[in-house]
């Protein structure tokens, strides 16, 4: 029997960076509208049913599989006063109360305190006071249709061509200091030195980038009053990309389908600092001001463009089988939690050689 391809929905041309707002009506940096009204999806819908295909037959070589999930109580002590895991075993008994050897569980967590996906209702434009497509925060009530992060696993999760930019391997190869816990700022320089010196791979519309920081390879080695005392810090420094205008004209210019690290904020931390006000973000005074909220790349990649930002993932085992295979990329699945109206999520993702 002969099987036809799949129908595939005509993906709009990506207007340059400098046409940005799409929406001149909202806030800097906007491509509301891009992919229709009501959209739920965002850059997702790159990731058409030929791109995951391509992906799958040039990725999948080996069939080895890397996990890319940090194990749910990790970090023991999250930042932002967000709760640990709770976990616990439930031994089941009988109608007469005798035990049974059957168990359940119980498990009950924050979906920002360990590996997740920002769904596009966790992060909006301060100022401005909008999520993804110009939605409002009293639009969400009542409303779990709007946004939530189901949507994306309706649509058959984040799946296609994942690329490695290992950060973390490039510093200690060069004799560079790595100070993951530090407000460290990783440029588009850097990047652009690491893809070199990995010797690739060239970048695709579509692409899903993982940036190794070397944070959750940090933090295994320390003590656990070390782990305890990152909770308690006056600042939530971390490592992360640069928040300034470079970096989002080349996450745009790239096209990427969805962005993650191992850091907690995939951009430097804390989100709201110098390093995102006058003089170092090279926005106009206009785009500055909306900015004051902090979290720079926050709102212009998740609430302006609709790319999904990854936290807190696990790239060491990754980082080791690409430097073994000499190939920085790999088929990803990655299935969120079908909550409806959810705002975020462990990724469940996998990495595929």
């Amino acid at each position: 029997m002969a099987f036809s391809a799949p129908t595939e929905t005509a993906v709009p041309e990506r207007p340059s960076f400098d046409s940005l707002p799409l929406d001149p009506n909202g806030p800097p940096g906007n491509a509301w509208g891009l992919y229709g009204d009501n959209d739920c999806l965002g850059a997702l819908n790159m990731l058409t049913p030929a791109v995951v295909a391509a992906a799958a037959r040039q990725e999948i070589q080996t069939g080895e599989r890397v996990s890319l999930d940090w194990t749910l109580n990790k970090p023991s002590h999250p930042s932002f006063g967000r709760p640990p895991l709770e976990w616990k075993r439930i031994a089941k008994k009988d109608v007469n109360g005798n035990p049974r050897t059957v168990n359940d569980d119980y498990v009950a967590f924050n979906t920002q305190g360990s590996s997740q996906w920002d769904g596009f209702r966790h992060y909006g434009y301060q100022q401005a006071k909008r999520f993804y497509g110009n939605v409002r925060m009293e639009d969400l009530d009542g409303h779990p249709e709007v946004i939530g992060i189901d949507a994306w696993v309706e649509k058959g999760g984040i799946v296609g061509r994942g690329v490695l930019v290992d950060y973390a391997a490039y510093c200690h190869a060069h004799g560079k200091t790595l100070e993951p816990y530090e407000s460290t700022a990783i440029s588009v320089a850097d990047i652009e030195a690491v893809l070199a010196y990995q010797k690739g791979p060239v970048l695709q519309k579509g692409d899903i980038l993982f940036i190794r920081s070397g944070c959750t390879e940090a933090y295994e080695k320390m003590t656990p009053d070390e782990q305890r005392g990152l909770r308690d810090r006056p600042q939530p420094n971390f490592i992360g990309m640069a928040a300034n205008k470079t970096s989002l004209r080349w996450l745009w210019d790239h096209g990427f389908a969805a962005v993650a690290g191992d850091a907690p904020s995939f951009e430097q931390g804390p989100l709201a600092g110098p390093h995102v006000y006058p003089g170092h973000t090279e926005l106009s005074t206009e785009d500055e001001a909306s900015m004051k909220g902090g979290g720079l790349l926050h709102q212009w990649v998740l609430a302006g463009w609709g790319v999904p930002i990854g936290e807190m993932f696990d790239l060491e085992t990754l980082s080791r089988k690409c430097i073994e295979r000499q190939r920085w990329s790999f088929f990803v699945s990655s299935v969120p939690l079908k909550v409806p109206g959810g705002v975020a999520s462990p990724p469940n993702a996998i990495a595929i050689f």
